[in-house]
Order: C-alpha cells, then structure tokens, then sequence
C-alpha cells in the first residue's frame, strides 16, 4: 500500500488490526508531499513508479492509500496491477454511502485536489440522486494534525470556518486519510448531531472481502511487514508512531 506520507498509516492501522496473518509492504512518497496541491501528471508519475516497485516486491494486491492519488490511478498507464487488485479509498466509501439509507445529507472534506476532482460528488449522486451534499477543502487541518495541534482550543475555531455550511448534514465522509485521527473532534464540535464515517474501517473490510473472495489470504507464517519512505526525516518518524500506535522501522528507498 502507498500514501504521500502519514496519512495511509491509518488504513495500515485497520488493515494490520483486521488481516493480522498478511504482510504488509507500505511505501510512504515523503519526498514528493503534499500529493494534495500536485498536478494530474506529477502524480500520475509518482504512482506508476510507487506500484512498480510493489509489484517488484511481490505485492498480491495494492491499496492506494490516498485520496488524491486515487483520483488519477485508473487513468495511469503503466500500472501493473488491473482494477481489480487495486483497493483505493473512494470507490468502497461511494459504494457503501450510495446504498444506505439512514443518511441524505452528506458533508465531504478533504484536499484541494480530492475535492476539485469533483470524484466523491459524481460518483454519489450518480449511484442516488436523492443526496444532498456539501464538499469542502479543508487543507488546513492536514499540518495541524501532522503537527500533533489536535486540542480543541485549537481545531475549533479551524472548524468554525470550514464547516459553516455544514450544519444540515448528517454524516461526514473525511476524504482524506488524515482525518481519521480527529473524528471525535469533529463530532463534538456539531455536539453529536454529525457522525464521521470511519473509513479505515472499511477500506480493511474492502480488502478483506478481496482476499477471501479470490482465495488468496495467507495460510503459512507471517513475513514481517516493510515501510518504505522515499525521504525520511526526525519529525516523521515522531509523527508516525502517533499515528500506528507503536514505533516501526523505516528504510529510504528511492525510485527512478
């Protein structure tokens, strides 16, 4: 699985805590962060080269751990991988909201490029037109998080100029991988009124039903998982033991 950085270890979180007997294999692309302000062509190199690499690692499957990646991977050309073998973190939320109903009024946050590409908004109301929903970029919150800001004397009056427009909404999809680490904020902030989607939860069910379906879980003894960062750095490591819970070994990998 990839990210731009340390916003994928929330899935890798869900992912190792739900499939506990699979390796792992994370690339982190450090060196080229935020994918959330780059153009459709510098990420669409950035992911043919990050999935070369997994496929050279003997990687089964990939999860595209990002949401701004996701937005170009189906359209990229040197992708060793078919649609089927790639779980990104769209397609299994628009699927799962799409056919529920308890929800009509949607609020949808994320980066610049996720929410520009308009890719949660079509997709929705394409699958139920009968949806209301409210997207903001919220890029603000990304360094906050990053930089352990996650008080609520601090996110609050961040909050108060996001999510004005979101006072009708019942449900809250975090478009980016991030956001996960402040949900309950964010639900105390519109007093339990609003529930955020836990999507690592079910980008792991996503993968887990992949596995089992085409029969390729893991039946011998675990191999011990990677982390693959294409630049590393003191703050990141800090950053990422708050963000799995526990303190991992990364290794620089540069790809061509």
């Amino acid at each position: 699985m990839f990210d731009s950085g340390l916003g994928g270890l929330t899935i890798l979180k869900a992912l190792q805590k739900m499939l506990p007997n699979e390796q792992f294999i994370y690339f982190g692309d450090t060196a080229h962060l935020p994918y959330g302000d780059k153009s459709a062509e510098a990420l669409t190199t950035y992911v043919e080269a990050i999935t070369q690499f997994l496929k050279s690692r003997n990687c089964k499957m990939i999860v595209v751990a990002c949401n701004s990646a996701t937005t170009v991977i189906h359209q990229a050309k040197n992708v060793p991988y078919t649609s089927a073998q790639i779980v990104e973190v769209i397609s299994p939320i628009v699927n799962l909201i799409a056919t529920q109903t308890k929800y009509k009024n949607i609020g949808i946050i994320g980066t610049r490029k996720t929410i520009g590409s308009g890719m949660f908004n079509v997709a929705l109301q394409k699958l139920n037109p009968n949806l209301t929903i409210v997207a903001k970029a919220t890029p603000l919150l990304v360094p906050l998080i990053e930089d352990g800001f996650m008080e609520e004397r601090v996110l609050f009056p961040v909050f108060d100029r996001y999510f004005a427009d979101f006072k009708a909404c019942e449900l809250l999809i975090p478009a980016c991988t991030h956001y996960p680490i402040i949900y309950q904020q964010i639900e105390k902030y519109f007093d339990y009124s609003l529930k955020v989607l836990h999507t690592p939860k079910i980008i792991a069910e996503t993968v887990a039903s992949y596995l089992k379906n085409e029969q390729l879980e893991h039946q011998g003894t675990k191999s011990q998982d990677e982390y693959h960062l294409s630049d590393i750095t003191d703050e990141f490591i800090r950053e990422a033991e708050l963000f799995l819970g526990q303190k991992v070994k990364f290794q620089k990998t540069l790809l061509n």
